[in-house]
């Protein structure tokens, strides 16, 4: 093994030369590290690689993984057998191809063996690594990987309160920020009612040592154990009369069938996440991408709490002890004034933890997604290619905060391209081009629920009691599958991990089961974006789901209680048949043929308009882009065309005053004057006259091409200066199925 952690080999940016081994100190990243790259630069496999490298020094981590792309971790294959790289293919990519999914494992499996062999590694490194570690992907709110015990967090901690009242004020912030959030209820931690309530409820039981169920936190909602919030009565601040509504809710959550995941697994404890019983590292990964988004912040905002409370627990050191690495970090780390409640944590992590010994380290595709007080904090900067000139003029300028060279950095910034970044470290007196190596993990792409499950099999601790959707459907476990109306009290029941969502469209009194979706999708060169849409549940099979028109839902009107009065329409048998595993299958199998797009094209620039983007938008943003490469490149050659224009110029001058003397110089001859003699016949002189004619007319014309070429090339950079929309085509993009990720699903119900 060696003494550092091996991410590639340094490049020279003029040769574009690969050169020695780079190895990274691992005490570096004890100054936190930031890896930025536009989608295609090899930013996941950068991250993959400084992770594996991490755990070969044995090294626990535990990354946060909002995409699913950190699940290729755990395909680790130490024979390189065709045969385990088949079951992990792309199989639409090698249906294109008109490959199986044999012969696509066989030809991933020779790639990965000839790319470990070009970077000095093979089967052993990848043995080592499997056997140094122990892996497990945790799926809160889902049975797909090991689920995590969310709701367990509301147990006292250790030891007395005032001992880390301020960590575990933080924690019982997190906590409470997440409950409200999946209440749908947006608390300001200063004028939130129920937020101070809660906090109140939670800090007075945990000071008696004492834990809370949710069920004991419903029962203080409503008979608290203290009379006063602050200075005030309990009932001046928040009468009973008012609380029992609030009351309601929480108990509606308690109820609701698609929380009870929330309240089965393993317990959120830091140590065990980053330790086996006997001492050997773990690499847990806690994978939200199929969480909404106020579920994924609720959940990365508790772990981070926790680690910042287990981190405090430490004692002081100069190695490495754990490392935290966070996938597209857009949205929990944003500048001011935006204050997510996963910020507070991270920002106290960035400061703070090195004296523990943990190193953080944070990936986006766009440096303006983190707050410039982050930035400052990281020591270790790996920068990829970059989106747009503003991502890179923001690292420019964090860049040449640290002393560096303007010129120098250009040229590096400049050099950047796939699996190729700018490594500026603290810890090295300049800045160097990282061509990343070969993972020894296979990197298919994000994972699915279902992929993940399927990973996971034999790896769980134990196996988690989970209803079956006839169960849920019928009330008993033999109960035939049929469809099922909901009872006069409320929705029917629905089969984990669905939850119920509300959605007024059209005001009716009956409302219809659909299926709602929220994915993100990448179109190749047209950029990414995100997208809801409702599909009605019928009694036909799930294989047909998307087939009926999509009803578009606007996510900020969603709500999760049903109005008064609202009569519920009945969950259709091959629904509750299907369950979540149906739904994911038709989801993979179907949702990307039915996010075919158009776009606008750019024949000039060969650009495409991103999604959601008109004709004028494209235009204007086409326009404020800058001087494109094409524009870039006309630009050089009408220089260049005009260099040799002045240059034909000047010789057709020359030629013309030539032409003339050697006209004068015959005439002259034969009247004499030269000669001073008799006049004679000169035919010499006449042919030298002819000969620098026919030059001279050779040299105009090309004077007269040049300067065409010159008006036509002027004429082209003039049409790329200004952008005329009515140049622009019309085409259609469809992503592939790796190029589309599902984010969340449930039942909404439109009425």
């Amino acid at each position: 093994m060696s003494h550092g952690l091996y991410l590639g080999k340094e490049l020279d940016p003029r040769k574009q030369a690969l050169g020695p081994k780079l190895e990274l100190d691992p005490s570096d990243l004890l100054t936190h590290g930031l890896i930025v790259g536009m989608t295609g630069s090899g930013k996941t496999g950068l991250a993959i690689a400084l992770i594996e490298e991490v755990l070969r020094q044995g090294v626990p981590v535990l990354a946060i993984d909002p995409k699913g792309d950190l699940c290729n971790l755990l395909l680790l294959f130490e024979d390189l057998a065709p045969a385990a790289f088949a079951p992990w293919v792309d199989k639409d990519a090698a249906r294109r191809e008109g490959k199986d999914a044999a012969g696509a494992g066989a030809e991933a499996a020779a790639e990965w063996r000839q790319g470990l062999a070009e970077w000095d590694l093979g089967p052993s490194d990848i043995a080592s690594l499997r056997r140094g570690h122990q892996a497990a992907i945790y799926t809160p709110g889902s049975q797909a990987g090991i689920p995590l015990n969310v709701l367990q967090s509301l147990e006292a901690p250790p030891g007395a309160f005032e001992d880390a009242a301020e960590d575990l004020r933080d924690e019982i912030a997190g906590i409470v920020s997440g409950i409200l959030g999946l209440l749908g209820i947006d608390a300001d931690p200063l004028q939130s009612r129920e937020y101070i309530l809660l906090s109140n409820l939670i800090e007075a039981a945990w000071r008696k040592g004492q834990g809370l169920s949710l069920e004991g936190l419903i029962t203080a909602v409503s008979d608290p154990p203290f009379d006063k919030i602050g200075a005030l009565p309990l009932e001046s601040v928040y009468p009973k009369r008012e609380r029992q509504g609030f009351m309601m809710a929480l108990n509606n959550l308690l109820a609701s069938p698609g929380f009870a995941a929330w309240r089965e697994g393993e317990p959120l404890d830091v140590e065990r996440l980053l330790r086996t019983p006997d001492g050997r590292p773990r690499l847990s990964i806690v994978y939200t991408a199929h969480l909404s988004d106020e579920e994924r912040l609720f959940i990365t905002a508790l772990l981070l709490d926790k680690v910042k409370t287990w981190m405090r627990r430490q004692g002081g050191t100069s190695e490495l002890r754990a490392l935290l690495y966070m996938d597209e970090i857009y949205g929990y780390f944003p500048p001011h004034p935006a204050n997510p409640p996963t910020k507070r944590p991270l920002l106290t992590l960035l400061k703070q933890a090195r004296a523990q010994g943990v190193g953080v380290v944070l990936a986006t595709q766009n440096p303006v997604d983190l707050d410039y007080k982050g930035l400052a904090n990281m020591g270790t900067w790996m920068v990829g290619k970059l989106q747009t000139e503003r991502d890179r003029a923001r690292l420019q300028d964090g860049l040449l905060g640290s002393g560096l060279d303007p010129k120098a950095l250009d040229e590096l910034l400049g050099a950047t391209r796939k699996r190729v970044f700018l490594l500026h470290d603290v810890h090295r007196p300049s800045p160097l081009l990282l061509h990343s190596r070969f993972a020894l993990s296979y990197l298919r792409g994000p994972l699915t629920r279902e992929e993940i499950e399927r990973l996971m099999e034999g790896r769980k601790p134990e196996a988690v009691p989970q209803a079956s959707p006839a169960a849920l459907a019928a009330g008993s476990a033999g109960a035939p599958v049929t469809a099922v109306a909901a009872s006069a009290g409320g929705p029917p029941p629905l089969p984990a991990p669905f939850r119920h969502q509300y959605f007024a469209s059209y005001g009716g009194e009956v409302a219809e089961a659909h299926l709602l979706v929220k994915y993100a999708v990448r179109y190749k060169k047209a950029g990414e974006a995100q997208g809801l849409r409702a599909y009605r549940l019928t009694d036909d099979p799930l294989s047909e789901l998307l087939e009926s028109e999509p009803v578009l839902v606007e996510e900020d009107k969603l709500t999760a209680e049903a109005p008064a009065g609202l009569r519920h329409g009945e969950l259709p048998a091959s629904f509750l048949a299907g369950g979540a595993k149906g739904v994911e299958r038709a989801l993979k199998d179907r949702l990307a043929d039915k996010l075919e797009a158009s776009f606008w094209f750019d024949p000039l620039t060969e650009a495409f308009s991103q999604p959601g983007e008109d004709a004028d938008a494209f235009a204007a943003r086409l326009l404020s882009a800058g001087p494109g490469r094409e524009e870039a490149k006309l630009r050089d050659q009408l220089e260049r065309k005009k260099r040799e224009l002045a240059m034909a110029e000047q010789d057709l001058s020359g030629r013309k005053a030539e032409t003339w003397m050697a006209v004068g110089s015959a005439i002259l001859s034969n009247i004499g004057l030269l000669t001073g003699g008799r006049r004679r016949l000169s035919l010499y002189g006449a042919s030298s006259a002819l000969s620098r004619n026919r030059m001279e007319n050779s040299a105009e014309a090309r004077v007269a091409a040049l300067k065409e070429e010159v008006a036509e090339l002027d004429r082209e950079v003039t049409a790329l200066m200004v952008v005329d929309a009515s140049r622009f085509e019309e085409k259609t993009l469809e992503p592939s199925r790796s190029d589309v990720s599902v984010l969340r699903y449930d039942v909404v119900w439109i009425y």
